[in-house]
């Protein structure tokens, strides 16, 4: 009568029935229950103020893709898996008697052939968090939020942030299937953060944690990319802004710029424990020497501001040249991964390189924005004489 009663109601009356309350009488009854909810993380975005790193406040952000199971509470064997969806939400059947305590497991891996994604602990252990124990049959709704105070929602944002990439690799590259990627990061850690050819590795430590430094996860996956997909002749090394081996700068450069491709944002954020830092590639301007040949030293920080350049449109464009990000990105895979490269500059890919292959994908009528951006702004001595023809002159 209490059901009717609600359909009554909402006919009558406008808005949802008010669920009917759970059966007492299904309990240790042994049945296939249903459960569903949304999966979400605590993250910590940052912005850049006066190139000082502002850490915002904990927002829950769902919790796309990962696996989520059912697990009896008592024994911990699984009652039935699944995957979490665009939103976070997930719904599950299991086999289990009613009133049965349970509870729902997330971790950070993706095994579908399209995102396969792992974020690691050492000893190869997948981060995961445990929900709070419910009643199958008895509650069928049960949200799960991973806490930044359980030091396992850092591998969920990592997690997020790296789907990005995954994502991206498909629709630039054409890759069906992307190699897959594992992450390595733990609350502690003073492992460093790089690439290192199999995984990446990203700082856990009390003094700089990398697990919220979006911008800083996504430099690595720019190694990940350029390794699997595109090409680096980098003789690796210290680096951080100062004009260096202009291989090293390349590989760096471009790196930077894949993290602001993802996002859509030229900043790059670092956070630690005294702030951090950050920049912004289409505000700042680093000058490469005129007077010096192509293969001089040069700054990473003059590689990504000639990409973002080259990628940003709109009404925010504050240069003479209206790109496409994916265009950028594309000489990677389409140019530089089997071309037999120019003997100029230094032997190797190098900014030189991309410009080659970036004047076979925008042609030539891209020629004078693309010297402003290069040459004008940024000084760096350009022949623009490569495969695809040489520039008119100034």
């Amino acid at each position: 009568m209490r059901r009717l009663a609600a359909l009554a109601c909402l006919a009558a009356c406008g808005g949802d029935p008010e669920p009917p309350p759970p059966d007492a009488s299904i309990v240790g009854v042994p049945g296939t229950y249903e459960v569903r909810g949304i999966v979400r993380y605590e993250d910590r975005p940052a912005t850049l103020e006066n190139n000082k790193a502002v850490v915002g406040a904990a927002v829950p952000m769902p919790a796309r893709a990962v696996g989520v199971a059912v697990l009896d509470d008592a024994t911990g064997t699984m009652l039935a898996e699944g995957t979490t969806g665009e939103d976070g939400a997930y719904a599950l059947s299991f086999d289990a008697l009613g009133g049965q305590d349970v509870h729902i497991l997330v971790v950070a891996q993706s095994t579908t052939a399209a995102r396969p994604l792992t974020i690691s602990k050492p000893g190869n252990l997948i981060h995961g968090f445990g929900g709070q124990a419910f009643r199958a049959g008895l509650d069928t709704a049960h949200d799960v939020l991973v806490t930044e105070a359980s030091k396992a929602a850092q591998a969920f944002n990592i997690f997020d942030v790296c789907l990005h990439t995954l994502d991206r690799v498909r629709s630039v590259y054409g890759v069906a299937n992307p190699v897959p990627l594992t992450v390595f990061w733990s609350s502690g850690s003073n492992d460093g953060t790089y690439y290192d050819g199999n995984a990446i590795h990203l700082l856990g430590s009390s003094s700089d944690d990398d697990g919220y430094d979006d911008t800083v996860i996504l430099h690595e996956t720019g190694h990940y990319v350029e390794d699997k997909y595109g090409r680096s002749d980098s003789p690796g090394g210290s680096h951080g802004g100062a004009p260096t081996d202009p291989r090293l700068a390349w590989s760096e450069g471009f790196s930077t710029y894949w993290a602001m491709a993802i996002r859509d944002e030229p900043v790059y954020i670092d956070t630690n424990k005294d702030g951090g830092f950050g920049w912004n590639s289409d505000r700042d301007v680093t000058k490469a020497n005129p007077a010096q040949p192509l293969d001089q030293r040069i700054s990473e920080d003059t590689v990504t501001q000639v990409l973002w350049d080259l990628g940003d449109a709109g009404p925010d464009d504050d240069d003479p040249f209206d790109g496409v990000h994916d265009d950028v990105l594309s000489v990677q895979g389409e140019y530089l991964r089997t071309a037999t490269l120019r003997p100029v500059g230094r032997a190797g890919v190098d900014l030189v390189d991309f410009l080659d292959g970036w004047f076979l994908k925008a042609g030539l009528t891209a020629c004078e924005g693309t010297r402003a951006i290069v040459t004008t702004t940024r000084t760096f001595p350009y022949d623009y004489a490569g495969p695809a023809g040489a520039c008119p002159a100034p």
